[in-house]
């Protein structure tokens, strides 16, 4: 929707005529608003109350916000927490062909909430989202076979589904699958392809990525690069600070020291260039 590209870069008449739009009735414009207000919008704009209200608005027409109005039911955002409504919400987007509801349905089976706990039904529904190209379900479905819930546990088939996922930019996916790579579990061992699945998780939101990338690209620097170019350290010295803001309150202290041991060993190479 035009409107909302309009709105996101800071034109206000767009939000205007936006909301206009959705109070006539429009459930695009309805959906837009809950898109913009939710978690996934600007931080600046958040207001997941009003978005799940709008979500519930637009949903009698729409799969997108039939399914968000389950999000918000399943979290408790703007209702009372209601996981078997969650359940039947997302169940009657998935019988409408919304293949992000088929696995969200499927893991409530997986987790036993608001559904009776059914570990094989549960991957099927994924299963079927998963095959319809859906990427959430994709990473589902690799973690179910790499648990072995619900179906066999199969590594390789786990693998499988998060390169596909992975390739559509599923940062959990993408994450998972540079641990993978990096201690050749089942694959050729491959830092390199570790180390770029890993950043593009940690650009798509996984900061978790960070203390990883941080030690290994260290490790790296100092068995190959430690008397010269400083890039790799100081791409380290990045994500280890973000490791330190990140980190809880138990481990802190050892990524604070490992912060400071990396930019010591800077300084001294510094010296001797």
């Amino acid at each position: 929707m035009q409107l909302g590209r309009r709105w996101l870069s800071g034109q206000s008449d767009a939000r205007l005529r936006i909301e206009t739009l959705a109070a006539d009735g429009r459930s695009d414009a309805q959906e837009m608003l809950g898109e913009v207000l939710g978690p996934s919008g600007p931080s600046a704009l958040r207001d997941e109350v009003a978005a799940c209200g709008w979500f519930a608005k637009a949903a009698a027409s729409r799969s997108d916000a039939l399914h968000n109005s389950a999000l918000c039911y399943e979290n408790g955002i703007g209702v009372t927490r209601d996981l078997a409504k969650a359940a039947a919400l997302y169940r009657r987007a998935a019988d409408r062909g919304y293949a992000r509801s088929m696995c969200a349905l499927g893991n409530l089976y997986v987790a036993g909430r608001g559904v009776p706990k059914d570990d094989t039904k549960g991957a099927a529904l994924c299963r079927q989202g998963a095959n319809l190209g859906e990427p959430n379900a994709q990473t589902d479905l690799g973690n179910l076979y790499l648990q072995g819930i619900g179906i066999p546990k199969d590594v390789v088939q786990a693998r499988h589904w998060y390169e596909l996922a992975a390739a559509q930019g599923q940062p959990n996916a993408q994450f998972v699958l540079g641990q993978i790579y990096w201690n050749g579990d089942g694959v050729g061992r491959s830092q390199a392809k570790a180390a770029a699945l890993l950043k593009q998780a940690f650009n798509g939101g996984r900061r978790d990525a960070a203390p990883l990338l941080a030690k290994w690209l260290f490790a790296d620097w100092m068995s190959a690069h430690a008397q010269g170019d400083f890039t790799i350290l100081d791409e380290a010295i990045g994500y280890q600070k973000v490791a330190v803001g990140s980190a809880t309150e138990t481990n802190r202290g050892d990524e604070q020291t490992l912060l400071d041991v990396m930019q010591a060993a800077r300084a001294a190479a510094e010296k001797v260039k």
